[in-house]
């Protein structure tokens, strides 16, 4: 195991330890907040009455092996790895546990603090919502139908979260979790640990510290630094001013789409990127 540099964690409610539709949920959102990690693998751990106790890949071969063992789970540990040959890089776990003799926690190590803070935050959020709103989780809505098709374009780190967010009314919400979640990928390929614009300009500037192409021709030059612009953009004409005002009740839905589209292209942009971890 690679040395973990930074860690974050925040409390979770507990008594949901047997509640498995959150439970697949939270598993969704775990493999999509972490969809762009190497060799990113998923471990679910049960613990229970009667030295009830059981490691497992996937949700399905947990509640087929456990059958009415079920009942006398008092713990779920649900986590996610990233892999890089025998290290492993990043790490973020949640823990459902039936009392307070345990902790309920959303817990996040890794090189950049950063991505370990925002993590735990996007988490603890996605949980809360879907114990305290449950009927928005699936989108089950004739509204969240008519939302769900207009996201599905988008790229998957997008897409869920915000399909979770418009759904329940908050666009505003919507777009600031697709600026983080092009933030987070920024920093994992670069090494960096800046926000905003300057990470944005550090990581697709002039420094290639994150290539999208050879950088040989000015096509490919121009390409690039043209990724950067839709980077700035994205920071400035819509994070920023979302991020200093009250959310939107009446948010225009086509706009946040448009700038939902943006995130997405920066996504896909960075799916054949080359990261250069020359960082000082």
């Amino acid at each position: 195991m690679a040395r973990k540099d930074f860690s974050a964690n925040a409390l979770i409610p507990h008594g949901h330890h047997q509640n498995w539709n959150l439970i697949e949920q939270v598993i969704r959102e775990l493999e999509r907040v972490t969809d762009q990690w190497p060799g990113a693998e998923t471990e679910i751990t049960v613990k229970g009455k009667r030295d009830l106790y059981g490691r497992y890949g996937s949700l399905i071969d947990a509640r087929i092996e456990l059958g009415e063992d079920h009942r006398d789970v008092t713990k779920v540990d649900i986590a996610r790895f990233e892999r890089d040959g025998e290290d492993s890089n990043m790490y973020v776990a949640l823990t459902l546990c039936k009392s307070q003799r345990d902790t309920s926690w959303v817990y996040a190590s890794g090189s950049v603090k950063r991505t370990c803070e925002e993590l735990v935050r996007g988490l603890q959020s996605f949980v809360l919502q879907a114990i305290n709103y449950p009927e928005l989780a699936g989108v089950n809505s004739r509204q969240g139908s008519g939302i769900e098709s207009s996201l599905r374009h988008l790229h998957p780190a997008v897409r869920s979260g915000a399909l979770t967010r418009l759904a329940s009314g908050h666009g505003d919400e919507a777009v600031e979790e697709a600026c983080k979640s092009v933030g987070a990928r920024l920093r994992q390929l670069s090494g960096l640990d800046d926000d905003g614009a300057p990470l944005v300009t550090n990581a697709l500037g002039s420094r290639r510290l994150i290539a999208i192409n050879d950088g040989i021709t000015k096509s490919e030059i121009s390409e690039q630094e043209g990724y950067m612009h839709l980077g700035l953009a994205l920071y400035r004409a819509a994070r920023n001013p979302r991020a200093h005002r009250p959310s939107d009740p009446d948010f225009n839905s086509d706009e946040v789409v448009e700038w939902l589209s943006v995130a997405s292209a920066l996504h896909r942009a960075l799916d054949r990127a080359k990261p250069v971890r020359n960082v000082p």
